[in-house]
């Protein structure tokens, strides 16, 4: 190999230089005085050094180990793909057992970029939520006016209708213009919690998340709430659209390039959903006609939901490895423990294989079992590292990204590690790749199944949102090279950036049913 290469060669050089140091040695000549001895100690320093290099780029074989076990091949991506196509048909059938929920999001359509009009976004998904006006100006542009608002731990813990009536409130701050006004202004509802949703202006609250516990919410129609306490305003706001902010970030993605296909969220958390044939879902068709025997009218016409040909699926595909699927998955020892000993062990595993919640949790693990195998810091673990969530991902991505070791050991210094050496910080920059070069390979391929199920591997773009995608070093470009790998050089899948899904995205969700 080439770092075999480069090692007989650093040790060929101090062979050299070894003979010259005993060629220039100090010398007592006849009269008793010592000769020569500068060139040797100048030599002696050069072979300290070229030794020092050569311990450098040696690897432990710990850490070889560790990145064979992480290291994700062209067939085992095949695997993965394979795996989240079929999970994804079983989902798509009624009463199906799959781990990918595949759950319809009541949006039969993208914009195409040319929508207009002033539209209304409501975004709720943890303690702090926007009001948001939106002007849809055509050719893909829009101008957005935000207000932000911090929702009090009181309000978080205490009765439902307070909750929607302090939102209802703050609506008719940012929008008085509605109060009486003499048309309904349209308005969509980013809610990001889990709920049941049977057509795209409802939704019931499954159970609550984020550190939210109204009474009287979950089971709940969350719009019917929201429209209660807006009429109480006098506010005439008309809320035609529920949505998830993956859908949203879809359509933001949509309506700047409206040949976007699907849409990814890969930050904190992981999503994606695409546009679906109804055709291919039976759970999307309305039941079958009454005839016994199907008439041409029937067999050539089939019912679909809403009479539409496409559909946008949230496929919810962090939970997928957690049915069938689970040995297709690349585990590694600390992927186990990493579920073990999460709020939901055996749920949401492909997302904690890829997210940024778990990616730093995930390195952690494996520089504490290198420490242990005193392949670095000495065999010491400094507290970063004995602490879970310590070493989150935000760290890790700045030690992948920085240039020099002197880099990693001012940030390592921040965070109470007093002492690291350069190869440790090699070793750790190791990992930190390692683990992350997984994870995008692993997202790559689950975008490699959509890209062919949909027929679209010579055109699919995806929107994106997400700070793993869009900040983590690296990420983006090794995902694009996996898919290369798998779908050929021909590969016509790339990525579209989209923010604000949550905002714009419900916006435009408001601007498809006016």
């Amino acid at each position: 190999s080439n770092q075999a290469t480069r090692r007989a060669a650093m040790r060929g050089l101090c062979l050299l230089v070894l003979a010259l140091l005993a060629a220039a040695a100090p010398r007592v000549d006849g009269a008793g005085a010592v000769t020569g001895g500068g060139v040797s100690q100048i030599l002696s320093g050069t072979v300290n050094s070229l030794l020092s290099c050569i311990g450098q780029s040696i690897e432990p074989k710990p850490l070889t180990e560790i990145k064979a076990q992480l290291h994700v091949d062209k067939a085992r991506l095949e695997v993965i793909a394979n795996a989240m196509a079929s999970e994804m048909q079983s989902g798509l059938n009624r009463n199906s057992d799959s781990s990918l929920k595949m759950l319809p999001s009541h949006l039969t359509g993208s914009p195409n970029g040319q929508e207009k009009g002033d539209f209304l976004a409501l975004d709720l998904g943890g303690t702090n939520f926007r009001v948001l006006k939106v002007t849809l100006q055509g050719d893909g542009k829009y101008a957005v006016d935000a207000g932000k608002f911090k929702v009090e731990e009181s309000t978080m813990t205490g009765p439902g209708k307070d909750l929607f009536a302090f939102i209802a409130q703050k609506i008719k701050e940012r929008v008085p213009e509605a109060v009486d006004a003499p048309e309904p202004l349209p308005m969509g509802f980013t809610f990001s919690f889990p709920v049941e949703q049977p057509t795209l202006d409802s939704g019931t609250l499954v159970h609550w998340t984020k550190g939210f516990t109204c009474s009287g919410v979950e089971g709940q129609d969350v719009v019917a709430m929201l429209k209660k306490a807006i009429a109480d305003e006098k506010l005439n706001i008309k809320v035609t659209a529920l949505v998830n902010d993956t859908p949203g970030t879809m359509l933001a993605g949509a309506y700047t390039d409206p040949s976007v296909c699907a849409g990814l969220i890969l930050g904190t958390g992981t999503n994606l959903c695409y546009l679906e044939k109804v055709a291919r879902a039976p759970k999307l068709q309305a039941t079958s006609a009454v005839h016994k025997l199907p008439s041409v009218v029937t067999w050539n016409q089939s019912p679909h939901l809403g009479g539409s040909l496409h559909h946008i699926i949230n496929m919810e595909w962090g939970n997928f490895g957690a049915g069938p699927s689970h040995d297709a998955l690349p585990w590694s020892a600390y992927d186990a423990i990493v579920d073990k000993k999460s709020p939901n062990p055996g749920a949401q595993l492909f997302e904690k294989m890829i997210s940024g919640m778990y990616l730093g949790e995930i390195a952690r693990l494996a520089v504490t079992d290198l420490i242990a195998k005193d392949a670095c810091f000495q065999g010491q673990a400094p507290k970063v590292f004995l602490t879970p969530g310590e070493f989150n991902t935000e760290l890790m991505a700045f030690i992948e990204g920085s240039s020099s070791a002197s880099q990693i050991q001012e940030r390592l210094k921040q965070h109470g590690v007093a002492e690291a050496s350069q190869r440790d910080c090699a070793v750790l920059k190791s990992v930190c790749t390692a683990v992350s070069t997984r994870a995008a390979r692993i997202s790559a391929a689950g975008i490699a199944a959509i890209a062919r199920r949909i027929g679209r591997v010579s055109d699919c773009n995806v929107a994106v949102d997400g700070t793993v995608f869009l900040k983590y070093p690296h990420f983006s470009e090794r995902m694009s090279a996996a898919l290369r790998e798998m779908l050929g050089k021909g590969s016509g899948v790339r990525f579209t950036t989209a923010s604000d899904g949550s905002g714009v995205g419900a916006a435009l969700a408001a601007a498809t049913v006016v």
